[in-house]
């Protein structure tokens, strides 16, 4: 799945109109590139994972790639729990004051990332790591996209008769749900971390932060504007750059679906 997915990106950046001589190449750069050897840019800086030694002549996405992962994960983990919170308290404990703050956080998060990022940065000029978490999970949907979801899950769970008869014993119902519930929260983070990482990138953009966002953004974006602004032919201006970072990202999402499986075969045949 990687090396098809990857391929499909190579024939659309490198193309060189012969089908045999793109394969062959684009085999070359994944060997090269497993290798840790991610080619050069346009101004001949040397693309590598990491730069220990802060070589001006090097240009280093491995810690720009981490902040991006590290921040999408951080927002999800919050909106995940803060949307547990919230829906616990509204169907299981009957909550109006729960209720009445999701339906806000709900409302707001209808807002495009775009538009928080706007006016966040039109107040304070910059952010720090807990507003920046606070715009990704509300940001395009993202707390409702996870909010709902739960909502539905847990709701549909209440009404289960294990959980009816729990309750009617004097047992805790949450305590029942966990294996269930727990299963289904594996699918919902797992389905909307493109969405969040999606979030973090346009963030990065706006506000300049280190990560693949602003990376992409300095080196593609700008850079592709200045050449077709020069009547330049060339579709990307950066491809060792523009592949190295699609790469990474395809390898992110196979191993987050890989691990998806694997939690979730475990849980239905091992935890009976």
């Amino acid at each position: 799945m990687i090396l098809f997915t990857g391929m499909s990106m190579y024939f659309v950046i490198s193309y060189n109109g012969n089908m045999l001589d793109t394969i062959i190449s684009y085999f070359i750069w994944v060997i090269n590139f497993f290798q840790g050897d991610f080619g050069f840019t346009a101004d001949s800086m040397e693309i590598t994972f990491f730069n220990f030694s802060n070589d001006s002549s090097k240009l280093a996405i491995g810690s720009k790639y981490l902040n991006t992962i590290l921040l999408s994960f951080l927002s999800i983990i919050v909106c995940f729990f803060i949307a547990l919170i919230l829906n616990l308290l509204t169907i299981v404990y009957k909550n109006n004051i729960a209720l009445i703050i999701k339906n806000i956080i709900e409302w707001l998060s209808s807002l495009h990332i775009i538009i928080i990022c706007l006016f966040i940065l039109a107040l304070y000029q910059d952010s720090s790591i807990i507003m920046a978490i606070v715009m990704v999970c509300l940001g395009t949907n993202a707390f409702f996209e996870i909010s709902s979801s739960q909502f539905n899950a847990i709701k549909e769970l209440n009404s289960k008769d294990f959980i009816i008869a729990a309750r009617a014993w004097g047992d805790n119902p949450i305590k029942h749900m966990k294996r269930t519930f727990l299963i289904d929260s594996i699918n919902q983070v797992m389905g909307a971390w493109m969405l969040f990482f999606s979030n973090v990138m346009i963030y990065e953009i706006i506000f300049q932060k280190s990560g693949l966002g602003y990376l992409l953004f300095k080196y593609f974006i700008l850079v592709t504007k200045t050449i077709y602004s020069e009547s330049n032919t060339d579709f990307v201006s950066e491809p060792n750059l523009f592949l190295a970072i699609s790469m990474l990202v395809i390898i992110t999402i196979c191993f987050l679906n890989t691990l998806k499986k694997i939690i979730i075969t475990y849980l239905m045949d091992y935890k009976r």
